[in-house]
């Protein structure tokens, strides 16, 4: 194959992936937001609203990681 063409595609897919990797912390960063604003009524219902974040994030990652073993 072409040099030029080979680096050519490296740079695109680095592009693509970085872009992903913008989106996915960007919508975590969105969700820590949201409970940051939150009014919780004390230390325990934060650890609740960390502890339920937590978990979508692991079943996100579940998802992620059947997709990839395809």
């Amino acid at each position: 194959m072409d040099k030029a063409f080979l680096e050519q595609m490296k740079r695109k897919v680095e592009a693509e992936l970085c872009g992903r990797e913008i989106e996915a912390v960007s919508f975590w960063k969105t969700e820590l937001e949201k409970i940051l604003r939150q009014k919780t009524e004390s230390l325990s219902s934060l650890q609740v609203e960390l502890r339920n974040l937590i978990v979508r994030m692991e079943n996100r990652l579940k998802t992620v990681k059947r997709r990839s073993d395809m």
